[in-house]
């Protein structure tokens, strides 16, 4: 994961964290009801685990993603949105997408991603019966190739990315051939 573009809590993908930090507090929660399921004063603190797993795993990453991130520091946002879809083979994340003026910035449970529209090399859009999808071809490592979502307020903003996309690259080609002048 190249780190210019990637700000998470985790080395690796949405889904994997999001399956390795379940299993490691759910790992945590047999451990603590084995220590202190013998003791008649505990017996009714089985709620307490479940409550912790599902703030680090739900709660959390809402407000976690709400916070500036060093992504944003200087940026104008555009347009947001904050949905629930598919991200990284994560099904059912709650995310949030910010459009700049330079690229797009993409949180997700514990993760930020920032692609400039230089890298993106093709953004695309496919329309499906409940939801669409977006597709972002770039050359960095590590960042979402897609992201599916259902609502008009995601098809504007997907249209808005892949626009922005279209256009830098049209602008790009037109700039090298003035510098090679």
């Amino acid at each position: 994961m190249d780190k210019q573009y990637s700000d998470s809590i985790f080395p690796f993908g949405i889904g994997a964290s999001f399956f390795s930090a379940l299993a490691i507090m759910m790992f945590a929660g047999v451990i603590a009801g084995f220590l202190l399921g013998d003791k008649q004063d505990f017996r009714q603190l089985g709620g307490i685990p479940l409550l912790i797993i599902f703030l680090s795993l739900l709660a959390g990453p809402l407000l976690y993603n709400r916070k500036k991130s060093r992504f944003q520091v200087n940026k104008v946002i555009l347009e947001k949105f904050d949905g629930i879809g598919t991200i990284q083979g994560l099904r059912g994340a709650f995310f949030r997408l910010l459009l700049y003026e330079q690229g797009v910035e993409i949180r997700a449970f514990y993760h930020r991603y920032y692609i400039p529209f230089t890298k993106i090399n093709t953004a695309s859009i496919e329309k499906g019966y409940f939801n669409n999808r977006l597709n972002i071809v770039t050359g960095i490592s590590g960042v979402p190739e897609y992201i599916v979502s259902s609502g008009k307020q995601f098809l504007s903003l997907a249209f808005h990315i892949e626009k922005k996309a279209k256009a830098n690259k049209a602008i790009l080609p037109s700039a090298k051939s003035r510098a090679a002048d």
